[in-house]
């Protein structure tokens, strides 16, 4: 029972009246002022006034009261109340935090493929060890030099994901050296030991030699490239 509904109540018996009587006065209802006393039904500001004045008593002072025992809301709260949107907070990492990080999250530098200059760098995070389903330490990234693997969705710029092997999979993307220069094309061993280098472009032919005059740096597993 709020100090408003005990007040009233209080009020009524000592004026010795009933609630039907009091109900009367203020034009409403016994009932309603049954509810109002007991706590059930929560009194608007000029009700109650009405009601107490009926009574003799004034409402100020009991607001004043009721406000004093309010429970304050803090600033987030308020803040939460008066806005209807969605509100993000800033949240500065603690030294803690960039230590667990540290260990999760590696910054991986970006090469370009002839000269070995970083170019840029990529900050992942490392799961099991692993990057894509590779050994974090088995992975290499380069940024295309050229549009020629255009057709495999490949262009200049883009940077790609090379999983670090010698063995080759026939018609996937590799990043090999020949005749001391690095390249990036597609693969296809044949059984007599030759290899079938091409770019993909319907209606080019396709390079073949020796096996033994490449050396296979690592297979090309992702390309990612920027929006502009």
């Amino acid at each position: 029972m709020s100090r408003i509904a005990a007040k009233i109540k209080e009020a009524r018996i000592k004026a010795k009246i009933t609630e039907k009587e009091l109900a009367k006065k203020c034009g409403l209802t016994a009932s309603y002022i049954i509810q109002i006393e007991s706590g059930k039904k929560v009194v608007n500001e000029k009700v109650a006034e009405n009601i107490l004045e009926a009574l003799g008593e004034k409402l100020e002072f009991m607001y004043q009261e009721d406000k004093k025992e309010e429970k304050p809301v803090n600033s987030i709260e308020k803040k939460r109340k008066n806005n209807n949107k969605d509100e993000f907070y800033t949240v500065e990492p603690t030294d803690q935090w960039s230590d667990a990080l540290s260990n999760i999250i590696k910054k991986f530098p970006i090469h370009e493929i002839n000269n070995n200059k970083i170019v840029g760098y990529k900050e992942l995070p490392v799961l099991g060890k692993k990057i894509d389903g590779h050994s974090w330490d088995k992975v290499l990234f380069i940024k295309s030099p050229d549009n020629k693997m255009e057709v495999f969705r490949i262009k200049k710029d883009d940077v790609i994901t090379i999983h670090l092997t010698s063995e080759i999979q026939n018609n996937c993307i590799y990043l090999f050296e020949i005749n001391n220069k690095k390249m990036i094309r597609q693969l296809r061993k044949e059984s007599n030991n030759k290899i079938i280098i091409s770019t993909g472009v319907k209606g080019e032919d396709p390079d073949t030699t020796e096996l033994s005059r490449i050396k296979v740096i690592g297979k090309c597993v992702k390309v990612e490239f920027e929006l502009v």
